[in-house]
């Protein structure tokens, strides 16, 4: 009974590799981008106390120095989240139906997750590490980004996936965008209920796995909202 758990961690670990060396060889600036974003930390809050500027002789009162600054802070946004989209739609079609390519990658540091993420959720792509729902949209199309992975067999990337807990922070790197998720619920569901793939039309991202340990009968699932974001531009080499 042991050389079947360690047979499909095994070769878990020799395709994880394959498809790291893949990812990097597709776009090799990508985890150096990443790396930047996420070392930075959640963005800035922009203070709300107001203070009254003088300027060559010109009083700026604090409402309108605010109300200028927020149209202008609204006006990025804004600009951030079309790019976001933009680049959502064109990835998302550079890998319709190619299933088992390499994605992007998942990290989870509260329970030590650092996994490549496949296009696929079926059973062979599944063997290989965690994978995406295609059927789910991608960030930056406004809804439930969904990944199923193993707890036991197959490398077990979401064996700790329980340990999870409200407000712990999920990170998502694709090749358009590095994301910041924190959770905000975690379910226990039956596979026929459809609350892991639920479009609630907010930015969130959901990790399923099989509960409990040892077992198939119910689905665990983590989910967790976007907070932060960069779009990321790598240069790349291959067209996936």
């Amino acid at each position: 009974m042991l050389l079947y758990p360690v047979g499909t961690w095994a070769y878990t670990w020799i395709e994880q590799a394959a498809l790291a060396r893949r990812l990097a060889s597709e776009y090799p600036q990508l985890d150096v981008l990443a790396q930047n974003f996420f070392e930075q930390g959640t963005a800035d809050t922009v203070s709300s106390t107001p203070t009254t500027t003088t300027v060559a002789d010109e009083t700026v009162f604090p409402f309108e120095h605010d109300a200028a600054r927020e149209a202008a802070d609204r006006e990025g946004r804004l600009q951030q989240h079309r790019a976001l989209h933009e680049a959502a739609v064109e990835f998302s079609a550079s890998v319709a139906d190619k299933v088992g390519r390499p994605i992007g990658r998942l990290v989870i540091p509260t329970i030590g997750v650092n996994v490549v993420v496949l296009e696929g959720a079926e059973t062979q792509d599944l063997r290989e590490g965690p994978g995406h729902w295609p059927e789910t949209p991608f960030p930056g199309l406004g809804g439930n980004f969904v990944i199923s992975g193993h707890r036991t067999t197959y490398g077990a990337p979401f064996f700790r996936l329980g340990q999870l807990e409200i407000g712990d922070e999920i990170q998502l790197t694709l090749p358009y965008v590095a994301a910041r998720y924190r959770v905000w619920r975690i379910i226990i569901v039956y596979p026929n209920e459809t609350d892991t793939v639920r479009q609630r039309g907010v930015e969130e991202i959901s990790l399923a796995a099989c509960h409990p340990i040892y077992s198939a009968e119910q689905r665990l699932v983590v989910q967790a909202l976007l907070i932060d974001y960069e779009v990321l531009q790598p240069d790349t080499t291959d067209d996936m």
